[in-house]
């Protein structure tokens, strides 16, 4: 067994994990920046790739393939952990994930593409999952959960940024030549996590089944969600949409009552009534829906509004991202330290989000010609939408037991990838819809609709004034989808706040057993 899981016996510092643990939570956030930094590579290099490939209609299933695969299978994974090893199945996870993405940087059409990055989001849902059970084994003594917390969000932020922008600059270079980042890293990280990570040891047997109809229902319900979400900017009269939707809808409640009815679920759907679960599902909104529907908003915004592109328009990112790896660490201090509760994190965070949103709505009515305008909003945003990520994380742990730990904490990355993938159809049907109503009506004709084509095909449309138009109504898209955040964020950190202030004035209350 490695230094640091022989560390995992002494006690914590309150809210600060010791040096022994540091290593391993910092390269379990690497783990997890493998998995956060490949759907960015990924974005980057699809248009590149559709076009030599010829994919056509496939692109927006290429687009999204990988998030449908690991979201519906992150918990069964999860849950193989428990049972087969949690070593082992973070190993298979990473050989998939390298595997997949070396198919698709060698894919000679759309087919092989497909199943290459449906085998690396299985792949990259299990190393996740895995990187996020392992935090709380090097998070001992009180209070060292948020503060564990805290280091492995920073650390996941800031890998995230390394690979992405690596990713991004091997796009310029060839896109099969960028694919090969993930596999690169997943192989050093096998090697790494052999020796820094505990191995395993003996797994006990369960007596619980593996469920496999349980399993079956919950995956094929989420891809489906899923599938219509991403079909939402296209209207939901789009049978893709809304067929899409109600098959996902109705398969998820056939799923949850069917594992309230049997006792030998593979996961407690009983969790979704208790107060620190409801807490997580209100933190998990602020954190992804905040994420989801914030990068690609203010990256649309700066493309047209400031003329960006290319490396200018990732460095304009940077101000966000950075900010949220110092919100992270601050953030776990504080609450290991015992200074702000789960709920005060929760709401502290809605409140500092909903100020940087407003702040980046204001900014972007007054038209600036320069991103410095901005570096306010994304410096406050981008530490307002992390801190709600530290009590998210810990209290899914804290909900997690032992029976069901690796499919309960593995549900993290399931509710992550809903929410993340409905701030994206929030934000573009928000500013898609308000700013091509808005050039109709101010020009007439059929400005709309050159202005979708333009979108689509990149040809300009034939009335000169549309784009600048466009554009003008953009910047008030964008300030109108960053107030309504903003107040769907201020309710959901009061309510969290309440839901837990009273289940925690409710533990107080209860009678104390006698020693």
């Amino acid at each position: 067994m490695s230094n640091s899981a022989n560390a995992a016996a002494k006690p914590a510092t309150a809210g600060k994990p010791e040096k022994g643990h540091i290593a391993a939570l910092v390269f379990l956030g690497l783990l997890a920046a493998i998995q956060g930094s490949d759907p960015n590579i990924a974005s980057s290099a699809l248009l590149s790739a559709s076009t030599d490939l010829n994919m056509g209609s496939l692109a927006a299933l290429a687009a999204s393939i990988s998030t449908f695969m690991l979201a519906a299978t992150v918990i069964t994974t999860g849950m193989m952990a428990d049972r087969l090893g949690r070593l082992k199945i973070l190993t298979v996870g990473l050989i998939l994930s390298a595997v997949g993405d070396i198919l698709v940087a060698l894919a000679p059409g759309s087919s092989v593409f497909l199943l290459g990055r449906s085998l690396a989001g299985i792949g990259l849902g299990a190393v996740f999952g895995a990187s996020f059970a392992y935090v709380k084994l090097f998070a001992s003594g009180k209070g060292g959960l948020a503060g564990a917390l805290g280091v492995y969000g920073a650390a996941t932020g800031a890998f995230a940024v390394l690979l992405s922008f690596v990713g991004a600059s091997l796009v310029g270079i060839d896109w099969r030549v960028a694919f090969l980042l993930v596999p690169v890293a997943s192989v050093i990280s096998i090697f790494v996590g052999f020796v820094i990570l505990p191995k395993d040891g003996k797994i006990p047997k369960s007596t619980k089944t593996w469920d496999f109809t349980g399993q079956i229902l919950l995956g094929l319900g989420i891809i489906a969600f899923l599938y219509g979400v991403s079909y939402i900017g296209k209207g939901l009269t789009e049978p893709q949409c809304w067929v899409a939707l109600l098959l996902g809808t109705i398969l998820l409640v056939t799923w949850y009552f069917y594992e309230r009815a049997h006792s030998d679920g593979f996961f407690p759907v009983r969790l979704f009534a208790r107060p620190l679960f409801i807490g997580a599902l209100l933190a998990g909104l602020i954190y992804n829906l905040g994420n989801g529907a914030m990068l690609l908003s203010f990256s649309t915004l700066f493309q047209y509004q400031l003329n960006l592109s290319g490396l200018g328009l990732s460095l304009s990112q940077l101000p966000f991202l950075l900010a949220a790896v110092v919100g992270a660490l601050v953030a776990g201090r504080l609450m290991g330290s015992g200074k702000l509760s789960s709920g005060g994190a929760i709401m502290v965070g809605a409140v500092i989000s909903a100020v940087g949103l407003v702040l980046f709505g204001v900014t972007s009515m007054s038209a600036p010609d320069s991103v410095i305008a901005y570096l306010p909003a994304l410096i406050i945003t981008g530490i307002g939408v992390i801190v709600p990520s530290i009590p998210y994380g810990g209290l899914i742990l804290q909900e997690a037991d032992p029976e069901h730990y690796g499919a309960v904490s593995s549900s993290r990355t399931t509710i992550g990838q809903f929410y993340y993938a409905l701030g994206l159809a929030l934000s573009t049907v928000i500013i898609d819809s308000l700013t091509r109503s808005r050039t109709q009506a101010e020009l007439g004709g059929d400005a709309a609709e050159s202005l979708r084509q333009f979108a689509i095909t990149g040809q300009r449309p034939a009335n000169p004034q549309v784009i600048p138009t466009a554009i003008e109504a953009l910047g008030g898209a964008f300030a109108i989808m960053c107030f309504i955040l903003a107040v769907i964020f201020l309710i959901s950190g009061f309510v969290a706040l309440v839901v837990l202030r009273r289940n925690e004035k409710k533990q107080q209350d209860q009678p104390q057993p006698a020693a």
